[in-house]
């Protein structure tokens, strides 16, 4: 594809909230996750892991632990003056999870802060440096790779949805899951054949977001 062909095609990407009842055949599924470890990482460290959930059982369950934090939750905001705000905004929380016909659930671990400790050795404060522990390369590393998912369940025809809701049940998860220390979730990632047509999201113009350093004419 051209560079005007590819960009186009990351234009008709679309975050999918509602699946049909399809399966999602595992060898397409080994290509989504073939295509998220292609992603770059911090000294090649691979900080990743991804729980695929396909058994239904075990979907319902991470659905169950979302709905009911996010209960508890919405139960105690609407005691307050903030009640009308929060609303039904919650549901999104865990909706998109109850129709996916596969949950993925990315995790990431840290490494030893290697900067720091050189500098310790030397005499200094890490404190005073943005080491590798401030850089959270480790998060940054496997956001690319699940950027990357993304892109690959879109060129297989899948629907997805990142989502960070699911944190709020992240012990719950956790403990579903076997997840353990030093690997922590990264929100989910619902995925299945899309039910109809997601939405066009507007995005924000390059003069909003983008700020050019050029170099000043030559005088």
């Amino acid at each position: 594809m051209t560079g005007p062909d590819t960009l186009e095609w990351l234009r008709s990407r679309r975050s999918v909230r509602s699946f049909t009842t399809e399966p999602v055949a595992r060898d397409v599924l080994e290509r989504v996750l073939e295509g998220a470890i292609t992603a770059p990482s911090s000294t090649n460290r691979q900080p990743w892991r991804f729980a695929v959930v396909r058994a239904a059982a075990m979907r319902k369950k991470i659905v169950d632990a979302v709905a009911a934090k996010t209960g508890e939750m919405k139960a105690i905001i609407a005691k307050s003056h903030h009640a009308e705000d929060f609303g039904n905004y919650g549901d999104f929380f865990h909706e998109p999870l109850a129709s996916a016909q596969v949950i993925v659930v990315p995790q990431y671990r840290e490494y030893p802060d290697l900067i720091a400790n050189l500098i310790a050795s030397g005499g200094g404060d890490p404190a005073q440096f943005s080491t590798a522990s401030a850089m959270q390369s480790e998060l940054v590393s496997t956001s690319t790779a699940i950027m990357t998912l993304l892109l690959q369940a879109h060129a297989e025809g899948l629907g997805a949805c990142m989502m960070a809701g699911p944190m709020v049940a992240r012990r719950e998860i956790h403990a579903l899951l076997g997840i353990e220390d030093p690997w922590r979730m990264v929100g989910a990632i619902a995925l299945g054949h899309p039910e109809g047509s997601a939405p066009v999201r507007g995005r924000k113009p390059l003069d909003r977001v983008v700020t050019w350093i050029e170099e000043e004419n030559a005088k």
